[in-house]
């Protein structure tokens, strides 16, 4: 089964909910193809409801590597000589990675589990990291209005609507009770 269809295959199985088989293929192709940064972006996504930690162990190469997967994965395993290890990347030492990020992030986790630089020929610059970039941080949200007119924000939930009512019932049955009071 060629790589392209075995992705489709996983995909098929994702969008059908089999998201444990679709790991299991992707991890399959991991294992053949271990330098293919796609394929363990792919399988990082295929990780998004099941594992942060898992999904910043296959995006810990990928540009797609968010903080808070990265700090899951981190505490998980704290140790970098494990995580380097949990990285499944054939002879880090020797083998550079495609781009240039994954390049900086694998030296400096190499740096820190070994600590020495891997011997990159072809990307001395690159295999001098010994700090790991940082995942860019999110956009921070938007800032709310500083004045809503009346009528223009959300309409209240059918909650809140009720619990208006029942208020106002209970103080017309207080008003009448007080009134009856007077009256006998």
């Amino acid at each position: 089964m060629s790589v392209e269809s075995t992705l489709a295959k996983a995909e098929a199985e994702l969008r059908e909910g089999r998201g444990r088989q679709a790991r299991l293929r992707l991890l399959g192709l991991v294992s053949s193809y271990p330098t293919d940064l796609a394929i363990r972006h792919r399988l990082a996504d295929a990780y998004t409801y099941a594992s942060w930690a898992e999904r910043g162990r296959w995006d810990y190469l990928d540009e797609a590597l968010t903080p808070a997967t990265l700090a899951c994965f981190e505490d998980r395993h704290p140790a970098p000589a494990h995580r380097l290890k949990l990285l499944r990347w054939p002879d880090p030492a020797h083998n550079p990675p495609s781009t240039p990020l994954a390049r900086q992030r694998l030296a400096a986790l190499h740096h820190q589990a070994t600590g020495t630089a891997p011997d990159w020929p072809d990307h001395p610059e690159d295999a001098a990291t010994t700090e790991t970039p940082a995942p860019p941080l999110p956009p921070p949200p938007p800032a709310p209005p500083r004045y809503m007119p009346p009528g223009s924000g959300p309409e209240p939930s059918a909650a809140v609507a009720a619990f208006d009512l029942t208020m106002a019932l209970i103080v017309v049955v207080i008003g009448l009770m007080g009134l009856l009071s007077l009256v006998v």
